[in-house]
């Protein structure tokens, strides 16, 4: 499994005339980030571009939204020169739209997992970089491109979203000066600032504190588990996207180490994700149930009651050294 380079990425974008993006389940910043950046980039050659999430996006990542997002298949192509997925680190994170990545004459690959398969006919996966929008950045550019303010838009929420507004251990001095030249294109930081991080929806309140109810300590307090079910959202009238930011949340108590959090997407089926605070490698526990992700930031389903699941998060992290 390696690499193949931008310029062979591009060798195959530049004749295309039709292209199609892929982000992952439980859209963030820096799949919808990036995905919009590419999109721009590449419209501005002439292309047809589409961009297809196959969900509602968070409230708070809407503004990424353009003309180049699809709402519904039936407004897709049946045939694409270029199917590109953004973002994901094997085709389960685009589940039920895995058929629409075979619609393309080539497959690419954009990524920056270290569990990343290599599933496509060409990838690119830096496990290196904050957030993919550090490699769309570096793809236009190494391509001689102009970043323009509306690709820089969605690049700056990619990486400001991906580094935990540039808190996370993923956050290098690369990371500040792509940032850097994203703001000297004249975006409004305020605006995208706003969007994100003071745009809750009263809903989301109601919905969190159902969710810490639930909350549990083991190991002295080092791993801290809670869980969202149907019923919580029935009850507060929220939607799932309202879940968003808990498990940070839990990671965010000094005793805690490893954070773990499960979310009913559907009757007894859980995505469960898990961030850690230090050394722990949440990548690996996420492994065990056919997840992904990075050492400090990793998912996975697990299917069953929140009793099963529970139990067996447990039982893979009891493999961790809790010293």
């Amino acid at each position: 499994m390696k690499n193949n380079t931008f310029m062979e990425i591009i060798s195959y974008l530049t004749p295309a005339r039709t292209i199609l993006i892929l982000t992952h389940v439980i859209a963030d910043g820096d799949t919808i980030g990036s995905a919009k950046a590419l999109s721009s980039y590449l419209r501005g050659f002439g292309k047809r571009v589409d961009v297809y999430p196959g969900e509602k996006l968070p409230e708070i990542i809407t503004f990424l939204e353009d003309e180049s997002f699809i709402a519904d298949e039936a407004g897709l192509l049946e045939h694409y020169d270029v199917v590109c997925a953004i973002d994901c680190s094997d085709r389960g994170r685009f589940e039920n739209r895995a058929e629409l990545f075979e619609r393309g004459d080539i497959t690419v690959n954009i990524d920056h997992h270290g569990t990343n398969d290599y599933y496509a006919d060409l990838n690119y996966v830096d496990a290196n970089a904050a957030a993919v929008g550090e490699i769309i950045f570096t793809m236009i550019k190494e391509n001689g491109g102009e970043i323009t303010s509306e690709c820089a838009e969605g690049l700056y929420a990619a990486i400001v979203t991906d580094t935990g507004q540039f808190q996370y251990s993923n956050t290098t001095p690369k990371t500040h000066k792509i940032a850097a030249e994203l703001l000297e294109t004249g975006i409004d930081l305020n605006y995208i600032s706003v969007q994100i991080y003071q745009n809750v929806r009263k809903e989301k309140y109601a919905l969190e504190a159902e969710i810490l109810k639930t909350m549990e300590f083991r190991y002295d307090g080092k791993l801290a588990f809670a869980y969202c079910n149907l019923d919580m959202l029935d009850k507060t009238s929220a939607e799932i996207q309202d879940s968003d930011g808990i498990v940070e949340l839990l990671r965010n108590i000094n005793t805690v180490s490893v954070a773990c959090f499960a979310k009913e997407v559907s009757k007894d089926v859980f995505k469960v994700g898990f961030r850690s605070k230090h050394d722990k490698d949440v990548s690996a526990i996420s492994a065990e149930f056919g997840g992904g992700g990075h050492k400090k930031a990793a998912g996975c389903t697990i299917n069953g009651s929140i009793e099963d699941v529970k139990a067996a998060v447990y039982k893979a992290t009891d493999l961790l050294d809790w010293k």
